[in-house]
């Protein structure tokens, strides 16, 4: 049976408490690191400062601090992140996520990716994947949340330490809908692929929505028959991340997706000070 609306939000909570909760307890060592590190060459108080405020706004994507107008993001020396934390969460997707303050831009964006996907289904196939309709799972996740980014922070996302899952709201209907994936073109072992879409990507990966069975299964269902058996290997909507040479993950529903996700690529707070020795230059 397929989760409903109040399950996804339950398993979405955990996500976000588990990843926000370790990114806490992160920072709190990365802060006291950074205001404790030393350079090995002499250097006055003002430059290992100006050295330790550049490494503490690094870690979050502020590399032009003039480019940051909100009173959050004006990180003026390392401990403001912990004075800031709440705020920084929901700027930095530090709980795993993004969210927009504007409800109806929200509504316009969800309707325009789901517009967007629907077109390019109709584009690719007139057939069969013409007639599917969007998963609803997505659509329920959609309706909390504006993307899925996993553990992290943006310095360690954007250096390729983490997969971004689902690259979220905010493309135009035209953009989305270039998202499509010819099923012919997908190379995924054991698996039957009617349609889809490319969802997400990072560290060797490749992260989709398709609509999809396993090949062994020979009879399976037509599109038109939707079914809610969870764990068969019938046609429906899955959540798949194809990891190249370290195989390749297939769900069956958004709650058993969140419950991979919140264990992928963690952080080791035991070696924290791979990032504090490049505090310094020297």
């Amino acid at each position: 049976m397929q989760p409903t609306e109040t399950q996804i939000s339950v398993a979405l909570a955990h996500y976000r408490e588990r990843i926000v909760s370790h990114n806490r307890e992160a920072f709190t060592k990365l802060v006291q690191m950074t205001e404790t590190s030393r350079s090995n060459t002499p250097k006055s108080a003002e430059v290992m400062a100006a050295a330790r405020l550049c490494f503490i706004r690094g870690l979050l994507g502020i590399t032009r601090p003039e480019l940051h107008q909100s009173p959050a993001e004006r990180i003026e020396c390392p401990a403001d992140v912990r004075r800031k934390w709440p705020e920084l969460v929901r700027i930095f997707a530090l709980d795993g996520v993004t969210v927009g303050r504007d409800d109806a831009k929200r509504e316009a964006d969800r309707s325009a990716y789901r517009d967007g996907i629907m077109a390019g289904l109709r584009v690719l196939d007139g057939g069969d994947a013409a007639r599917l309709g969007f998963p609803d799972n997505l659509w329920s996740l959609m309706g909390l949340v504006d993307s899925l980014e996993g553990h992290g922070w943006p310095q360690y996302r954007e250096h390729g330490q983490q997969v971004r899952f689902w690259n979220g709201l905010g493309a135009s209907a035209v953009e989305v809908e270039e998202r499509c994936v010819d099923p012919v073109e997908l190379d995924l072992e054991g698996w039957e692929v009617l349609a889809g879409w490319e969802c997400g990507s990072g560290l060797e990966t490749i992260c989709y929505v398709l609509y999809c069975r396993a090949e062994e299964d020979e009879v399976g269902l037509s599109v038109s028959e939707e079914e809610d058996d969870g764990g068969d290997t019938s046609w429906k909507w899955r959540y798949v991340a194809d990891m190249g040479q370290n195989g390749m993950e297939v769900f069956d529903s958004i709650v058993e997706l969140l419950k991979w996700y919140e264990e992928l690529h963690v952080p080791d707070l035991e070696h924290l000070d791979w990032y504090t020795d490049k505090v310094f230059s020297d």
